[in-house]
């Protein structure tokens, strides 16, 4: 009896979920995501409570690590906290409202927020994963720590043998220095809002006012603003906020671009879910893409057109959105 070898395999773009009753409207309302920030939420919050972080030898003579222990911090944890969720949660309606087609605008603000949290989700997690692991002294990790008198300089000690401190979670937290979350958490939220504002202001066209880079740059500067205040609080050195605005910029990076066009693209501010409506993606998607959303625009009575037509159908060389009304 000859041995047949069955070819059998699934999408490797579905896996097999396009089987399902609702699989377009999870594909839409992208509910694999919606589910991936519950579960990056609860297990960070589960991991976070569990673990202890990795304790490093230190010397009680290390300059680095003397610092006095700031009792009131410039942008505490929970003001970062309301900071990072309440800003996109005003920026991002207020401004779909204001330039999206009437049929989008409640999508759009929910799949730009939705990239919001996955950017903050993934971020917090990876960021809690490293401080763990690499178990850095901060620069106030002797002022928690209340070295017992006597100790030689110079010699290397293990907190649990030199420490005299009574809150173990202040001194346990003394060791999760690198890399700094309140940098990459900022970096994670506002650094999506920027990316994002650049995308819906079309920043990028040469004929746009310097007004709207500066408006998307902002919440940037907010961004500098959290991560250098941990220096000057000394929670943590300067390798500390590098790394972890890295870290935060790099994760709003690619939670913004798996729903939006680079941001000197023609179509940045159009979702690639509605780009796949009009065709694959490539240059010409983005053209149909951008005639899609005119048509939306001139059945509102909204739409003002880029160029007119002769009467055999040809496009005409008159492109009105580089006329002075364009510039603002």
């Amino acid at each position: 009896m000859p041995f047949t070898i069955t070819n059998w395999s699934i999408d490797r773009n579905h896996l097999g979920l396009n089987r399902i009753p609702f699989y377009n409207i999870a594909v839409k309302w992208k509910l694999s995501d919606l589910i991936y920030v519950f579960l990056i939420y609860a297990l960070d919050w589960i991991y976070f409570e569990n673990i202890k972080p990795f304790q490093r030898q230190f010397t009680i003579n290390d300059i680095t690590i003397s610092h006095p222990f700031a009792e009131h911090e410039r942008v505490p944890g929970d003001v970062l906290l309301k900071w990072i969720t309440i800003f996109p949660f005003i920026i991002i309606p207020i401004i779909s409202l204001l330039l999206t087609p009437r049929p989008f605008k409640l999508y759009i603000i929910y799949l730009s927020l939705l990239g919001v949290f996955i950017s903050m989700g993934t971020c917090i997690f990876v960021t809690d994963v490293l401080k763990n692991w690499i178990g850095r002294c901060r620069p106030d990790f002797l002022a928690r720590c209340k070295p017992m008198d006597n100790l030689l300089p110079d010699t290397l000690y293990l907190a649990k043998d030199v420490c005299t401190t009574k809150d173990i979670g202040k001194l346990l937290d003394g060791f999760r220095t690198t890399p700094s979350g309140h940098s990459s958490m900022s970096w994670s939220s506002f650094g999506y809002v920027s990316l994002w504002l650049n995308g819906q202001l079309n920043c990028s066209h040469v004929h746009r006012g310097a007004w709207r880079s500066i408006v998307a740059f902002l919440p940037c500067l907010i961004a500098f603003y959290v991560a250098l205040s941990r220096t000057q609080d000394y929670r943590h050195h300067f390798i500390d906020i590098i790394l972890g605005s890295l870290i935060g910029s790099f994760i709003a990076w690619w939670s913004y671009r798996r729903y939006f066009p680079k941001i000197n693209s023609r179509g940045c501010y159009i979702p690639y879910v509605l780009l796949e409506k009009v065709g694959s993606l490539n240059n010409e998607s983005n053209q149909a893409a951008h005639d899609y959303y005119n048509d939306v625009q001139l059945a509102m009575g909204t739409y003002v057109p880029t160029a007119t037509q002769s009467n055999d159908g040809n496009e005409l060389d008159l492109d009105l959105e580089n006329s002075p009304n364009f510039i603002f």
